[in-house]
């Protein structure tokens, strides 16, 4: 199949998938609850925003802009723009990076076209998208999803994985598990505040008079912003916090607020100060980047690099994980930040950069510690089960030479692991061999 015709009509059904469903729902809430007698196409025309919003396409309204993204239904369209990728790279026998750049390309320039049409389409007298900045937001989200997706379908992306260099291979996925271990601290964290200000949320929900098909329009809306919630709370573990408006602050030290909009999801917001069991739960990057540490330090699984890692592999790779888990969580706090309006709450969530510089830090800490922990573990470890060294092995370190033989094996060992302890250890002295002389002193003295 040609790229085009691939890219058209996988990046068609990945905008159709999402909005046909959002559209039903509209449809059914305006045919439920039709009080304003508003006409069955704005209803539509909601779904065409909504679905904008997902991609981060701010939303002009009477009060200012509106860009405060559902995650949740960002994870459904990366989703689908991951599949329209891999099927276009299928479809075209994608199989080096030029063809997995031309794919991501190709569906980008469609979807993008698609954003245009839906910025077009769901456009009112009181909300609206410009065209072209939708058309651009969209085709970069459609390049990126489906260039993940050609990717990994070419295979291209494990070739790239093997020939990075090994502390760099290391670096990567410790931090990207230390950011998920992050992210998933702060889905526990939201869901634990949730659960705990439940009465509030309650009172909340009641005061809005919704009816039924409003009250559930309001929990799909609560739902779809869960994952917004989550990475404020991921947030606030770092250290930074979250503003709800300008001029707030929310962190473990410091709760500075203004009166909050009447929406379920903010009455888990805190009030005061982070309590001593609340507390305990800061400590959830610093457990990420001991996590991390010990990725970087434990043994190579490759057959082609056996046995445990170089101290400057360990470390090495300790340091690079907490930039990469900076970046990752930053780029996610990033994703959940957004405007309600030109008023106070033009600035709702955390500070991308704020949280990404202090959480690399952290994480690099408490990495370069559990390296250290895990590699001089697992030295010892090998070193006891053994009690020697595999014979292959470099020069132990020259202050070494001055140890005593088995003390010079161990610290050789700690510093540089396994395979260098042999050659550290002296080699075993020969047997003197002495010579027995007396028989011939006695045969010269019978001679005589």
């Amino acid at each position: 199949m040609a790229l085009p015709a691939a890219a058209v009509t996988t990046a068609g059904w990945a905008a159709l998938v999402v909005l046909v469903p959002m559209a039903a729902i509209a449809l059914v809430v305006w045919v439920a609850e039709n009080r304003s007698g508003a006409p069955a196409g704005d209803a539509i025309r909601l779904a065409a925003d909504g679905w904008l919003l997902a991609h981060g396409v701010r939303l002009q309204t009477p009060v200012g802009p509106f860009g405060l993204t559902p995650l949740l239904l960002s994870v459904v369209v990366l989703r689908q723009l991951y599949r329209a990728g891999r099927n276009s790279a299928l479809a075209t026998g994608a199989a080096s990076w030029l063809a997995v750049v031309r794919v991501a390309v190709a569906v980008g320039l469609a979807y993008g076209f698609i954003g245009m049409v839906a910025a077009l389409l769901g456009a009112t007298s009181g909300v609206r998208a410009d065209p072209a900045s939708a058309g651009v937001v969209t085709g970069l989200v459609a390049g990126f999803g489906a260039g993940w997706g050609a990717a990994r379908a070419a295979g291209v992306g494990a070739v790239l994985a093997v020939g990075m260099p090994h502390v760099l291979r290391r670096g990567v996925t410790a931090g990207a598990v230390a950011a998920a271990a992050v992210l998933t601290a702060g889905v526990l964290a939201a869901g634990a505040q949730m659960a705990v200000t439940h009465q509030e949320f309650r009172t909340v929900f009641g005061s809005l008079h919704a009816g039924v098909v409003g009250g559930v329009a309001i929990t799909a809306l609560c739902v779809l912003y869960a994952p917004t919630a989550a990475v404020w709370a991921s947030a606030y573990l770092v250290g930074p916090g979250f503003a709800v408006g300008t001029g707030t602050a929310v962190d473990a030290s410091t709760v500075q607020l203004a009166p909050l909009p009447s929406f379920p999801l903010l009455a888990a917001v805190p009030t005061g100060p982070a309590s001593a069991m609340v507390s305990l739960a800061l400590a959830a990057p610093l457990i990420a980047g001991l996590l991390a540490g010990t990725i970087t330090a434990r043994p190579a699984a490759r057959a082609e690099d056996p046995g445990l890692p170089r101290w400057r592999i360990a470390l090495g790779g300790a340091l690079i994980a907490g930039p990469v888990a900076g970046v990752l969580v930053g780029l996610a706090a990033a994703a959940s930040r957004g405007p309600l309006g030109d008023g106070r709450l033009s600035e709702l969530g955390p500070s991308a950069w704020h949280v990404g510089i202090v959480l690399a830090v952290e994480v690099a800490v408490a990495a370069l510690v559990g390296a250290t922990v895990a590699r001089t573990a697992a030295s010892w470890a090998a070193w006891s089960t053994t009690r020697r060294w595999p014979p292959t092995a470099e020069a132990g370190p020259g202050w070494a030479d001055r140890l005593p033989p088995r003390a010079r094996r161990i610290a050789t060992g700690l510093l540089r692991g396994p395979d260098a302890a042999d050659r550290a250890a002296p080699p075993p002295r020969e047997p003197e061999l002495t010579v027995d002389t007396a028989p011939d002193s006695r045969r010269r003295a019978g001679e005589g």
